[in-house]
């Protein structure tokens, strides 16, 4: 981007300070002074434990040449770069973010959902790759801050943008959709993240369909056509609707799937039996897959340049990606997040590939399920693995002990060995121990409990 002082006041209706160029330009817009560029606008966020305005002289020293100030904030004497004072500076980030989307004038694709967002996000602009110039939301930047980021990053050659959307609460979603205006919104699913702020699977499932406020009236809902809940809800949109899922009522799913292993699957397209190669582990991802290839038929595209995006896709890191521990054990690294379903499907994703191999899974902690939820999804999660005939549970963290109780309780089953474990440390010190190539270990967890530091343990003996 490279826009000047004077847009930055007309999209913020801030006042600009030690000014003595308006038409100096910025050409990017942080929020951290770790990663700021060079000819960046500096944009100081407050929070309940930092605030940073305090920063602002690094933000200098790395190469900031405007900054956004708060009217709250003492103005600093002497500064040797314009300021323009704002009222709010996240407000006045989102302001610039909606602004700078009009401009643009490209079709968005939203993507939301309680589990499949990112790996989602991925396959989207691996298919649309294939024929326009597309930028994508970065790792997971996709909450109120990450959004307006993610859309002030959009180079100004870009022909298609896939923004992720996450939430905690009640109206992110809503603001999100707005700022962005995407035309094509797509709702992976709707779980048990973030129960513990909503309530319920209902209260979820309006949530992520807030994406509806800023979907443009000529653009497509795409949704998951297995859940009630959202086939209930948007029956009366006047938006185009496709459903995905393993359904028979919806629009497209996969069928005749051919399961590769470790490589992943082949399946056709229930709609024009086209036949696709998906490098992913998880059925799931086929659904995933066919959220793409919806985006892709919407977009224009042949099936064959759909099917090339497909092969070639690269997903965000420690999401079902397969490594090899230093005493030959494979490892699915699946320890970015984690919830009650995307537990379960890793849990049957691991029972399902490589029969021959003993099948191993060190779980732990899943957070915000709420007091009233996490204890009872823990221990169901335990029987899961049970049921799935897992020869080794191992498990960390205060909730994942009821993973491994909730196993005992129903495993009267002397081939399945169950460990707690205090630490993580411990935990992959056992597992390095007495690993070998004949065993596929699953690592899951929620994002906290840092299993990524078994994993780096396993893998690099670190």
């Amino acid at each position: 981007m490279k826009r000047s002082i004077s847009w930055i006041q007309e999209a913020t209706g801030g006042q600009a300070v030690f000014v003595e160029d308006k038409d100096r330009m910025i050409s990017s817009v942080s929020t951290d002074t770790r990663s700021l560029q060079q000819g960046a606008l500096f944009v100081p966020l407050v929070g309940e434990r930092f605030n940073g305005h305090q920063f602002l002289s690094q933000a200098m020293e790395a190469g900031a040449v405007v900054a956004l100030w708060s009217e709250l904030e003492p103005i600093p004497k002497g500064c040797s770069i314009p300021l323009v004072v704002v009222p709010d500076t996240l407000t006045a980030l989102q302001q610039m973010a909606k602004k700078y989307r009009e401009e643009l004038a490209i079709p968005i694709v939203g993507i939301t959902g309680s589990n499949g967002k990112t790996t989602t996000k991925d396959l989207v602009a691996a298919v649309l790759g294939q024929a326009f110039r597309v930028h994508k939301t970065a790792g997971n930047l996709n909450n109120h801050i990450g959004v307006p980021l993610t859309l002030l990053s959009i180079p100004e050659e870009t022909e298609i943008a896939i923004v992720e959307m996450g939430m905690n609460h009640v109206g992110e979603i809503s603001l999100l959709s707005q700022l962005a205006t995407p035309k094509v919104a797509i709702v992976t699913n709707i779980g048990e993240s973030h129960i513990a702020h909503l309530g319920s699977r209902e209260g979820i499932a309006e949530a992520k369909l807030e994406i509806l406020d800023g979907l443009q009236q000529d653009g497509t809902l795409i949704y998951d056509g297995d859940e009630p809940l959202l086939t209930e809800k948007v029956r009366q949109i006047p938006q185009t609707q496709v459903r995905v899922g393993w359904g028979e009522m919806n629009d497209e799913m996969p069928v005749d799937v051919e399961v590769l292993g470790t490589e992943g699957f082949t399946f056709q397209s229930r709609k024009t039996r086209h036949r696709y190669r998906l490098p992913l582990l998880g059925r799931h991802n086929m659904v995933n897959a066919c959220f793409a290839i919806a985006v892709g038929r919407f977009f224009q595209m042949s099936e064959e340049q759909i099917a090339q995006g497909l092969l070639h896709v690269s997903l965000t890191g420690m999401r079902l990606e397969m490594l090899t521990a230093k005493n030959g054990a494979p490892i699915i690294n699946d320890c970015y997040n984690a919830s009650p379903t995307s537990m379960k499907a890793a849990i049957r994703l691991l029972q399902e590939i490589e029969p021959m191999k003993e099948k191993w899974a060190l779980l732990g902690d899943i957070r915000e399920l709420g007091e009233e939820w996490e204890e009872s999804y823990h221990r169901e999660l335990g029987a899961y693995v049970i049921e799935k005939g897992i020869h080794k549970l191992f498990t960390v963290g205060d909730r994942g002990k009821w993973i491994a109780e909730g196993a005992q309780e129903v495993g009267n089953d002397p081939s399945c060995e169950i460990i707690h474990f205090s630490s993580v440390e411990e935990a992959s010190k056992y597992i390095d121990k007495i690993g070998h190539p004949q065993a596929l270990i699953l690592v899951k967890a929620s994002r906290a409990m840092k299993l990524d530091q078994a994993i780096r343990s396993l893998v690099e003996g670190a």
